[in-house]
């Protein structure tokens, strides 16, 4: 009789133990559940994210948006058929050319008209 009591109390105390591990297992896999369901949310914010960017990249290259700009700042008029030359006169041309570096007035000149045009699609 003693000895069942015995096994009896072994088992209660083993089951105790196994209990506190399950628990323990238990409190690991919720805290991982929860950093899964973060990083999902974040997962889902950063393909927003890129989607809006996508909409946005697709504005900005549209090809009517681009025109207009073009129009407005470049100046562009069509070539006249006297100024198209064969390619290799042209090439042959730039490659006697000189390369200049870019003096101060130049690189101001440059900067000022790079600010014209960010303030002209600031303002659309």
């Amino acid at each position: 009789m003693r000895f069942l009591g015995l096994i009896n109390t072994a088992l209660v105390a083993g089951l105790v133990v196994f209990a506190f591990i399950l628990y323990g297992h238990e409190h690991k896999t919720r805290m991982a559940e929860r950093q899964i369901r973060k990083i999902e949310a974040k997962i889902g914010r950063e393909r927003e994210a890129m989607r809006m960017l996508r909409i946005e990249w697709a504005m900005l290259d549209n090809p009517a948006r681009l025109e207009r700009l073009a129009k407005r700042h470049l100046k562009l008029a069509p070539v006249a058929a006297q100024n198209i030359r064969p390619a290799h006169r042209v090439l042959s041309a730039l490659a006697e050319r000189k390369a200049q570096p870019l003096g101060r007035r130049d690189a101001a000149s440059l900067t000022g008209l790079i600010a014209r045009i960010q303030r002209g699609e600031a303002e659309q």
